[in-house]
């Protein structure tokens, strides 16, 4: 029994929905109305995941060949995916953090300017008060 291969990949190699949303650069609703659409034959997986057939997803166009490495297995370009995108995000909430950061530091400027002058008007309230008490 020989087995099926494609520039080194195997196309039997069952993947998660979230791991070929990953090679797809789609979302996992978009794996299930793929699976539903076609009827593509599944498998359950660890804690009940549900697994689909690479080959089957090549097939019908949805993953290029080209995307794939023929020394890295499917899953780990899946997971290499899933990393890419969750560093995206992490960059995208680290810019909108740090955008935070600087206009709450202008706040605290602008805070610190006005217990300042607060200062210096109780300073010359004092001094004025200081003058009008009779010795």
């Amino acid at each position: 029994m020989s087995s099926t291969t494609i520039r080194g990949l195997n196309r039997d190699e069952w993947l998660t929905r979230d791991e070929i949303a990953g090679l797809m650069g789609r979302t996992e609703d978009t794996v299930r109305r793929l699976q539903r659409d076609n009827a593509l034959r599944t498998r359950s997986g660890e804690n009940g995941k549900v697994l689909l057939r690479l080959g089957d997803l090549i097939d019908l166009g949805k993953i290029s060949e080209s995307v794939l490495d023929p020394q890295v297995s499917a899953r780990e370009v899946a997971d290499a995916v899933a990393v890419r995108r969750e560093l995206q995000d992490v960059r995208e909430e680290r810019c909108e953090l740090a955008g935070r950061l600087a206009g709450y530091e202008e706040r605290v400027s602008e805070l610190l300017a006005h217990i300042a002058t607060l200062n210096t008007l109780v300073s010359v309230l004092r001094s004025q008060q200081a003058a009008e008490v009779p010795a």
